[in-house]
C-alpha cells in the first residue's frame, strides 16, 4: 500500500487539508499531538468496558450461586442456600477484573497495538507528530487518488509533503 503524507506547522492548516481531502471523497488519517477538533469519533472503550464489567459481575454472581447450591450446598446455621449478600464482595471484584480487562484489550484492539513497524515511521520528521506538527496522510494504491490528494494540499504549503513508503 502506498500514500502520501503531508505535514503542517499549525492545527488549522492540518484541519484545512482535512477538509479538503475528505470534501473530495478521499479517507485519510491524521496523526497529531492532540485530538483535532474536525475530527469526530466516540469511543466504544467505555461502552466495552461497562458490557465487560457487568459480564464479569455476572459470571461471578452464577460461579459463586453454582458453586454453593449445586456443587457444594452447606447449611450453615439454617441459613438458605442463596446468601446473595455474601457473594457481593468477589461479585465486585470480579466485574472491575473483567471491566478493566475488556478496557485494556479494546485499547489494543481500537490502536491496532501490538503494531511494531508501520511504514509512515520512515517519512522524514513524522517523530515530531507527537509535539508539534500535525500530519494527515492518505494510504491508497489508487495513483490517481494520490496525486489529486498532493494537488489539494499543496497550496497549503506543508513543512513536510513526502510518499509514503510502500
Amino acid at each position: 500500500m502506498s500514500g502520501v503524507v503531508a505535514g503542517f506547522g499549525t492545527e488549522t492548516a492540518m484541519e484545512q487539508a482535512f477538509a479538503r481531502l475528505r470534501a473530495a471523497g478521499i479517507e485519510t488519517e491524521t496523526y497529531t499531538p492532540r485530538a483535532p477538533e474536525q475530527v469526530s469519533g466516540r469511543s466504544l472503550i467505555p461502552l466495552l468496558m461497562l458490557v465487560g464489567g457487568l459480564g464479569g459481575a455476572a459470571g461471578f454472581f452464577f460461579l459463586q450461586c453454582y458453586a454453593l447450591i449445586f456443587n457444594y450446598p452447606f447449611d450453615t446455621g439454617g441459613r438458605s442456600l442463596l446468601a446473595w449478600p455474601d457473594f457481593i464482595p468477589l461479585t465486585f471484584e470480579g466485574g472491575i477484573l473483567f471491566a478493566m480487562a475488556a478496557g485494556f484489550f479494546g485499547y489494543l484492539a481500537a490502536n491496532r497495538l501490538p503494531h511494531l513497524y508501520d511504514p509512515i515511521d520512515e517519512v522524514d520528521g513524522f517523530r515530531e507528530a507527537s509535539r508539534d506538527t500535525w500530519f494527515v496522510a492518505v494510504r491508497t494504491d489508487d495513483h490517481e487518488q494520490i496525486r489529486r490528494a498532493r494537488e489539494l494540499v499543496k497550496p497549503l504549503a506543508p513543512v513536510v509533503l513526502a510518499e509514503l513508503p510502500s
